[in-house]
């Protein structure tokens, strides 16, 4: 069995990366320094134990991709069997659709190796983020960690167990937005090496039953994942040596202090999780990937709490408390619509145009009328329920919505007393009030947002992408979970457009 340089302590070279930061004309104008198949190869991402990056055009499609080499020496007499098995785990690895596993386009076998091609990404792997002194907050690690298991319970669910979890094979592209990378590699790679179905994977990261070279099922991921979670909440490896033998011994034999040991800012509770997800024993850890992120989800739930900017849609949708939140806003969003629709009928003398949507402070409560008042008192003031939108999953596209106009809030007028009875003079009717002037303001957001208008959720962009506001000034929030809000205060005009252009993470 065979691992690089380092995997076991020597300064580690670049990390198998798909990009930092890709040149501002990253496409096929580049010069091409050499092929892989259809691939015109433009620059080298980065190398590791097993193979090297490079960004590439695909000519078929006219996009920049990644393409992994693996640097394996093969006999002649075994090319068949590896380009074999090489191809069944690609095909396995390119089946995975999720959106916290990286994109396989294609693969092959060229004159020289074999390769894969992937989504070019932009950003780093957990290795170098901790090796640049990155170190993320409990709640912030616990989430990156609850992705990777929803994306490892994914996998597991088709049959594919990764093997070689650790930071470098978790690659960010936000602050807590993980990319799995390289399922089946670590499987072809020690397969090739004689070991067969058995122990693969990085020695710092290894299960017991890997090191043991036994058959491994979906708890070794579940380990690998805790000691990536002990290492991102404590800053150090639970298991450390100087040689291979040393490391792996310390996996079998030595059992780490618990991480709230190592550092009492980290919670009780999230020790517990790490601990039992690190146990010896797979009969005494979380039985599966799915386990361990509804352990997590719940932590976060109970420490984070619903306004949380971590906070993320689970496989079924929306997170427990985001459902609440949802609920709590779409009841409001009823209410406050009938009683709008039926105020807006009233004024235009029961015309069949649908009511709008009216978003709305609390009303002011209208004057006191004369000692003798009618016994008919006006309508009370209703002040809606303020719930923000949950953001909708980054796989799903959120549900077409209809435009939403907002109307200026309209105090219901308190009823004139009756005039006195004077033959000569007929008492006055009061002219309806006149309808307030309103514009609309356009909205263009990437890749999606929560519309709030002054305080209150209208909607998410796209598919909203108009508003009807009364005339003045109004503050536009639009948020999303990934990234701070975008604020903008605008100010409305009948017949003058207003247009609000915002791309997150820009």
């Amino acid at each position: 069995m065979r691992w690089s340089d380092t995997d076991i302590g020597a300064p580690p070279g670049p990390a198998p990366a798909f990009r930092t930061n890709v040149p501002a004309k990253a496409d096929e104008t580049m010069p091409t320094i050499g092929h892989i198949g259809r691939y015109a190869l433009k620059y080298k991402i980065g190398a590791g134990g097993l193979g090297t990056v490079y960004a590439a055009h695909d000519p078929l499609l006219s996009r920049l991709i990644a393409i992994k080499t693996l640097n394996l020496e093969i006999a002649p007499e075994e090319r068949e069997a590896f380009n074999a098995l090489f191809l069944n785990e690609a095909r396995a690895a390119g089946g995975l659709s999720h959106p916290h596993i990286v994109t396989v386009f294609d693969a092959g076998v060229s004159d020289h190796s074999a390769y894969i091609a992937m989504e070019l990404l932009k950003g780093r792997d957990l290795r170098q983020l901790r090796q640049e002194g990155w170190r993320p907050t409990p709640v912030q690690a616990a989430t990156i960690v609850r992705r990777v298991a929803d994306a490892l319970a994914y996998a597991h669910s088709k049959g594919v167990i990764h093997r070689d979890i650790k930071p470098a094979n978790i690659f960010m592209v936000g602050r807590t937005q993980p990319r799995v990378l390289d399922f089946g590699i670590a499987r072809i790679a020690h397969q090739h090496d004689g070991a067969g179905d058995i122990a693969a994977g990085s020695p710092y990261y290894m299960a017991p039953e890997q090191v043991r070279q036994q058959p491994v099922d979906r708890r070794a991921d579940v380990f690998s994942l805790g000691v990536v979670l002990y290492e991102l909440l404590t800053d150090q490896k639970p298991f450390t040596g100087k040689t291979l033998s040393e490391i792996t011994g310390a996996v079998l034999d030595h059992k780490p202090p618990r991480v709230d040991e190592v550092d009492a800012s980290v919670p009780a509770a999230l020790a517990e999780i790490v601990a039992r997800a690190m146990e010896k024993d797979p009969e005494h850890r979380f039985r599966s990937a799915r386990a361990l992120s509804r352990e997590l989800r719940h932590w976060l739930e109970e420490n984070a709490g619903t306004s949380a900017p971590d906070s993320v849609p689970d496989e079924g949708g929306l997170e427990a408390p985001q459902r609440r939140k949802s609920a709590v806003a779409i009841a409001a969003g009823l209410v406050i619509g009938l009683l709008a629709g039926m105020g807006w009928l009233a004024l235009r003398g029961g015309s069949a145009e649908p009511a709008p949507v009216v978003v709305q402070a609390a009303a002011a409560a209208p004057a006191a009328g004369p000692a003798k008042a009618p016994a008919t008192a006006p309508a009370a003031a209703v002040t809606p329920v303020v719930a923000e939108a949950p953001a909708p999953a980054a796989s799903t596209p959120p549900a077409a919505e209809p435009p939403v106009r907002v109307a200026a809030a309209r105090p219901a007028p308190a009823k004139a007393a009756a005039p006195k009875e004077t033959p000569s003079r007929p008492a006055r009717e009061t002219p309806p009030p006149k309808a307030a002037a309103t514009g609309s303001v356009r909205i263009a957001v990437s890749p999606w947002g929560n519309v709030e208008v002054d305080g209150a959720p209208v909607g998410t962009t796209p598919p909203l992408n108009e508003l009807t506001l009364p005339e003045g000034r109004h503050q536009i929030v639009i948020r999303n979970a990934d990234f701070p809000p975008y604020s903008a205060s605008i100010n409305v005009a009948p017949g003058q457009p207003v247009s609000l252009k915002h791309k997150f993470g820009s």
